[in-house]
């Protein structure tokens, strides 16, 4: 628990350093959602701050952790008791001016996890709804669906790997001191959906970003936003039946600099239903809220430390936590 206060309250003691002239650009979360049969995926991060400068690499290294719990009956039954990790390192390169190339290596991982104590003491503090969760469960996986259809998955053990590897490309189009940020990304199916690490199929999306440091930027405010379309390839399982072909993906956000060394952000994520399914968890679209501060560490380098909620109740993870470094050069 101390461990998960000093991640939430370390950007407010640094929040009173005294503002600089000098300012860093804002770079959206790199966040996706995290519920187990979402993340698999394709579903882009849209960035809307890539490098624009040929010749330069960006490593940027991203530590998830999501916890959730879940039950839900009707004509489909699905349970989520899990913890997932997700570890990414990506790597970006401008092969030429306002053109950059990159790739994301993932590994993911399901477990029992350890934060089942703390949500649950968290929730009894605040009298909030527990949504199922109980004392004497913590810490257990099991992940299971059954569709009226006949379509079904199981998980009641740890485990991890690789995860679906993505290739992406971004092209920004200068437009008034704001920029206008073409994206593509391609999934391969480099997971297992045995393991939840991967879907087993092709995902390709094409979106647009707008980055705008212009419009507040007295207050030293930077808005940013975009929509991308994703074309899904089929589940490897017979889930594929009640699967999307196509789904939409969006972010709107904004963030402060409010110290030489601090940004403070927030942005709302969301994309369309991915299944065909009466429960909420696989039928709904999906939003949350995430929020967090950036701390500037040089020119060059930069840590991320952020929390996504969901705010349309079981939609995403329940909650999930990131911290991710970023060093560009």
């Amino acid at each position: 628990m101390n461990r998960i206060a000093l991640f939430i309250f370390l950007p407010i003691i640094l929040f009173g350093l005294p503002y600089s002239a000098m300012a860093s650009e804002v770079r959206a979360f790199h966040n996706i959602n995290q519920l187990p049969f979402k993340q698999i995926f394709g579903l882009p991060s849209l960035e809307n701050n890539p490098l624009t400068e040929a010749g330069r690499f960006r490593i940027n290294v991203i530590s998830n952790i999501s916890n959730t719990f879940d039950i839900s009956n009707g004509s489909d039954n699905i349970i989520t008791d899990t913890e997932t990790v997700r570890a990414s390192l990506v790597l970006s390169y401008a092969v030429r001016n306002n053109w950059q190339l990159g790739v994301e290596l993932p590994y993911v991982r399901h477990n029992g996890g350890f934060l089942d104590d703390f949500i649950y003491d968290w929730h009894d503090f605040f009298n909030l709804p527990q949504n199922g969760r109980a004392k004497d469960s913590s810490d257990r996986i099991q992940v299971a669906f059954l569709s009226s259809t006949g379509a079904s998955f199981a998980l009641n053990s740890s485990g991890g790997g690789l995860g679906d590897i993505r290739i992406n490309s971004n092209y920004t189009l200068p437009w008034h001191n704001r920029a206008l940020i073409i994206s593509t990304e391609l999934k391969l199916p480099t997971g297992e959906f045995a393991k939840l690490t991967g879907s087993g199929g092709l995902d390709f999306s094409m979106g647009l970003m707008l980055n705008d440091p212009l419009s507040l930027g007295k207050y030293r405010l930077t808005l940013f936003g975009g929509l991308a379309g994703v074309f899904l390839g089929d589940i490897d399982s017979d889930m594929s039946a009640i699967q999307n072909k196509f789904a939409l993906t969006g972010r709107i956000g904004v963030g402060w600099q409010a110290s030489r060394f601090i940004q403070l952000k927030l942005q709302l994520d969301g994309h369309t239903a991915l299944y065909d399914s009466d429960v909420k968890e696989m039928g709904d679209s999906g939003l949350q809220l995430v929020f967090g501060s950036s701390i500037i560490l040089s020119d060059s380098t930069c840590l991320d430390m952020s929390i996504a909620e969901d705010i349309s109740i079981s939609t995403a993870a329940d909650v999930a936590f990131q911290l991710a470094l970023a060093v560009s050069y």
